[in-house]
């Protein structure tokens, strides 16, 4: 090449032939792996094998008399999947999250979702995170008794106390009584006998994990493992990007709605 003058713009055919040559192994090399990967069962779970049965709903038995009940009035539920093997005797209960109702319209407004009336609870699938039955995608807890809590009393199962709706029929704030009624009963159902226990919670239910945390370990006795995990559960007062502290009108709704003086 003279002097001064500059590179050719394009590699020689040599180099070119050279680059899509690794480019092609690289290529074949990745389609490999995936396909090893796939037949060993890692990518199995979510490409290939068919969906999880469906965990029917179960009504909490005797709820009226119990004043557990939804904010329509109706039965709360939850869903029971049993546990198998090792983990037989571990339980996991989740309390389902959904925001707050803070004030009489929203509240009445949940008794038409499944937030608020057990009348639009569906059948659910295990089959996400720590409530997967997938082994290979979570193999910590995959064959535990697996109980997922519906939350429809608006205040992180901690109400008590009931209201009135702009129609003139009754809001029931029974949260607290809807977690300890769900929890007792499922004590009989085999969660007294548990080795390790795990009570979990998202969002408002991950408030609620905390706020009932205390009182779920101190129903088993102190060679039982029981721990309690609040996802997105917990809410900092400090001011929003407004500058404001809009937490505390909501917050201040919630308990002026339900909980009795």
């Amino acid at each position: 090449m003279a002097p001064g003058a500059t590179e050719p713009l394009l590699a020689p055919p040599r180099q070119q032939r050279r680059r899509r040559a690794w480019g092609l192994a690289v290529t074949a090399v990745l389609v490999l792996i995936l396909f090893l990967l796939s037949a060993s069962g890692s990518l199995r779970p979510r490409l290939f094998s068919s969906s999880p049965e469906r965990v029917p709903l179960t009504l909490l038995a005797g709820a009226t008399e119990k004043g557990a009940v939804c904010l329509d009035g109706t039965p709360p539920g939850y869903h029971l999947q049993r546990g198998s093997g090792d983990g037989a005797n571990k339980w996991l209960v989740h309390l389902e999250g959904g925001g707050w109702c803070s004030t009489i319209e929203d509240c009445s407004d949940r008794r038409m979702t499944a937030l608020g009336s057990s009348n639009f609870m569906k059948p659910i699938r295990f089959a996400a995170a720590i409530l997967d039955s997938d082994q290979l995608q979570n193999p910590d807890f995959y064959n535990w008794n697996k109980v997922y809590v519906r939350y429809c009393d608006g205040a992180s199962f901690s109400g008590d106390a009931d209201g009135r709706a702009q129609d003139g029929s009754t809001l029931y704030f029974r949260g607290l009584h809807i977690y300890e009624a769900v929890i007792h009963e499922l004590m009989e159902k085999g969660l007294s006998n548990a080795t390790q226990a795990l009570l979990t919670g998202c969002s408002a239910g991950g408030l609620a994990a905390i706020l009932h945390c205390d009182d779920f370990s101190a129903r088993f006795s102190q060679e039982v493992a029981v721990k309690c995990l609040a996802d997105a559960g917990f809410f900092l007062d400090v001011k929003d990007i407004s500058g404001e502290r809009s937490f505390w009108s909501v917050y201040d709704g919630v308990v002026q709605l339900q909980v009795s003086c």
